[in-house]
């Protein structure tokens, strides 16, 4: 194989406008499976981040076709084993679905010759090609890979191309061997190309005798795929190296579940699960990971070091800012009257309560659901301190809280990895224990949404002095990431709590606050008298496609009556991604009915399409959970494509006031959002929401999911589905409980400080 495919500077994509159409198409039939050698002619276009590819193929009878699909690493002119299934594309005609292509060393005239023609190696033209052909032979780079003296008689054959050649065909040789050794243990092409990619002519060694390495150094591989190839490789069930894997495979989905520190029995019964073993041949293998600081051993858990970390270093940080008696302010009374004169009326209850303390105490926890007054606490302490001239922090988990705080506030909000500084490559926060934040008020917002290892990050970097407000609420979903660190404050009783639970922000006759305030407390939602006036529904449906069809009724014809644009105000939610009535199957079905002819794009988007972002891209400033709408093809980067040549799988999409160029794996980053999971909807609002609900959503029918549903909605909620899913959620108020140690931790750190 010749050596990895490298793009320009800065490219992501390499296109070539002057590829020919095969002249001689190589016979097959539409949906025929084929399995060809030849070699890559031509490439029409690449990607080779994601491995795919277009290319002219010549095989080694003289015919070609189009070929497409997986060509990681593989460059013109590399003679090519492939596998694919011939297909009639609408547009491009006749082409071969690619299943696999492996590298192998030409060994035909022919073919040897297009290989040494192809300018891949310097210093070798037609001439010098004809000439190492007449002297070797057609099995000439077989005869160079066992012995390169033999191009010593190559007339005219320099010493730097002679040097170079000998390089290709090795590389070429180790390349097809690694690929024959993984493609023989059942990885396909993408995966043996990264592999290969990552240990390069050490791949047969490190595969064998580390296969469970693989989980950790190669994207796309995990436990179940690195212990298949270990089994391949023959490595005992009972292997130490196995056992711990797969213990540690167990941990990390733990974690994906929220739990920091779950009980030792717990770990062992899944890491048993998982390895299909007894628990005995673990228990030496925690014992070596716990003697070698892999895992942390602590109050009958056993725990990621770095989640242990994060617990211990957040709960000793808010100690050490909870000890801060010089925080206290003076003329607490005048400071309430400056807030109550920016603010128009007379704070009362929670809201004065809280302000109060935000000025005597160096953490606050505010806690309360939708209307209770917690923007307005936000406010007013702003106004409080207002005369102290105070450097302000703002922050929120994600960047659509952010925004929001910053419009409710008119102050600049940050999100926290922005506050924080956060460096991609390094995967650093610049801002931290060394480097503190220049801040004397910290506000944060929608803190139900905190991981610990951030809430770990933000603490840190506060200073000694600070005074850091803490708003959320605790009836909602817990974050995404591990830990539960807002229940974990309050349960503590180790930090000071306000609760609010009046209702202060509602028009009259509203009922969204008041029904997630019913479901708050164990009772059914009330549903506004059917062709009323109203704000909330529910709509009854009993069968999966009943619901769906009631879903599609309400978006595009039933709420854009009421002046509600389906794209832009509308959005569904549901409890999870996979079933007749997930994200995966409402999104398809709302595309169709909401966007059916929009031009296809790359990444199998089209214009019009509502997407949603899934990470953090700073270099874009687009951000987990941003909603937009493709646009169409962004312009891409000049040094990125020919003169005159669009940028194709470049894609234009307008967030908010912003048009933002999306292209190469940033695309991935991006899925479609006509219905998101009630999860990635946290610390949203949208005008108007429809849930679909039925008994089999099974687990994920729980309070507060429900709860958190519906405090989504700022002018308009719809529940479809049938009353007794809406009953099992209002009455499944035992979601699943996470294992952490923060609550610990910190009533340690405070007794300590005592």
């Amino acid at each position: 194989m010749s050596a990895p495919y490298r793009p320009r500077q800065g490219a992501i994509f390499e296109f070539r406008a002057d590829v020919p159409s095969p002249t001689t198409p190589a016979s097959a039939a539409v949906g025929e499976q084929v399995a060809w050698t030849g070699q890559i002619e031509r490439f029409v276009f690449r990607n080779p981040e994601k491995g795919f590819g277009i290319a002219l193929f010549r095989k080694d009878d003289g015919t070609a076709a189009t070929i497409k699909g997986p060509l990681w690493g593989l460059n013109v002119g590399d003679s090519v084993a492939l596998e694919g299934v011939m297909e009639d594309d609408p547009r491009h005609g006749r082409q071969v679905k690619v299943l696999s292509a492996r590298p192998i060393l030409p060994d035909t005239r022919a073919g040897v010759a297009r290989y040494l023609k192809s300018g891949q190696i310097a210093g070798i033209g037609p001439t010098i090609a004809e000439r190492l052909l007449d002297h070797l032979g057609p099995d000439a780079l077989e005869r160079i890979r066992e012995n390169p003296d033999v191009l010593k008689g190559v007339k005219g054959l320099q010493r730097k191309a002679r040097a170079a050649l000998v390089e290709q065909v090795l590389l070429h040789a180790e390349a097809a061997a690694n690929a024959v050794f993984l493609f023989g243990l059942g990885l396909g092409p993408l995966l043996t190309a990264r592999v290969e990619q990552r240990y390069g002519k050490d791949t047969v060694r490190q595969v064998r005798e580390r296969p469970y390495r693989l989980a950790e150094d190669v994207p796309g591989i995990g436990f179940k795929t690195a212990d298949r190839l270990a089994r391949e490789l023959g490595v005992p069930a009972d292997s130490p190296d196995r056992v711990r894997a797969g213990l540690m495979h167990a941990l990390q989905q733990l974690a994906q579940d929220g739990h920091t520190a779950p009980p030792e029995p717990m770990v062992l019964a899944a890491a048993a699960a998982v390895l299909e073993i007894d628990e005995a041949p673990l228990l030496a293998v925690v014992a070596d990971l716990v003697a070698q600081d892999a895992l942390v051993r602590a109050d009958g858990a056993l725990c990621l070091p770095e989640l242990a970390a994060a617990e211990e270093r957040l709960a000793q940080r808010m100690a050490e800012l909870l000890r801060e008696a010089s925080l206290a302010l003076a003329d607490v009374a005048a400071r309430l009257a400056d807030a109550e004169a920016a603010l128009g009326f007379a704070l009362e209850g929670g809201q004065r309560d809280a302000v109060t303390r935000t000025l005597q105490t160096g953490v606050l926890v505010v806690t309360g659901g939708p209307g209770t007054g917690k923007t307005t606490i936000i406010r007013g302490v702003l106004a409080a301190m207002a005369r102290d001239r105070p450097r302000l922090a703002l922050a929120a988990p994600t960047g659509r809280a952010a925004r929001r705080l910053a419009e409710a506030t008119g102050a600049e909000a940050k999100t926290l990895h922005r506050l924080l500084e956060f460096e991609p490559r390094s995967g650093r926060f610049l801002r931290n224990a060394e480097t503190p934040l220049e801040a004397d008020l910290i506000i944060v917002d929608e803190v139900s949404m905190m991981e610990v290892s951030l809430a770990a990050a933000l603490f840190d970097a506060t200073p000694l002095g600070a005074r850091v407000l803490l708003v959320g609420d605790a009836d909602q979903l817990p974050s995404v990431g591990p830990g539960a660190v807002l229940d974990d404050l309050i349960q503590s009783r180790c930090v000071p709590v306000v609760a609010l639970d009046r209702i202060y922000r509602q028009g009259e006759g509203s009922q969204i606050a008041l029904n997630a305030y019913r479901v708050r407390n164990g009772e059914l939602p009330q549903s506004s008298p059917r062709n009323a006036d109203g704000d909330f529904f529910l709509v009854p449906r009993e069968q999966p496609d009943d619901i769906l069809a009631g879903v599609l009724e309400i978006v595009q014809h039933r709420l854009p009556q009421r002046g509600f644009e389906p794209i832009r105000d509308i959005q569904v939610l549901a409890p999870m991604h996979r079933g007749p009535l997930g994200t995966q199957a409402l999104n398809e079905a709302l595309r169709e009915a909401l966007n059916p002819y929009g031009e296809q794009l790359g990444n199998g988007l089209r214009v019009g399409d509502k997407v949603q972002q899934l990470k953090n891209d700073y270099d874009l400033e687009v951000f987990n959970g941003d909603i937009g709408v493709v646009v169409g093809r962004g312009q891409g980067h000049a040094d990125n494509r020919q003169p005159g040549l669009p940028l194709a799988s470049t894609v234009q999409i307008r967030f908010g006031e912003r048009l933002v160029d999306v292209e190469g794996s940033a695309l991935d980053n991006l899925q479609l959002a006509y219905a998101v999971t009630v999860h990635k909807s946290q610390g949203s609002e949208y005008p108007a929401v429809v849930l679909p609900l039925h008994p089999g959503h099974h687990i994920m029918l729980q309070r507060n999911l429900l709860y958190t549903a519906l405090t989504r909605g700022r002018r308009f909620v719809v529940l479809v589905g049938p009353l007794r899913a809406i009953e099992r959620a209002v009455q499944n108020d035992a979601p699943i409980h996470r294992h952490t140690r923060l609550r610990l931790a910190l009533q340690r750190a405070m007794q300590e400080a005592a």
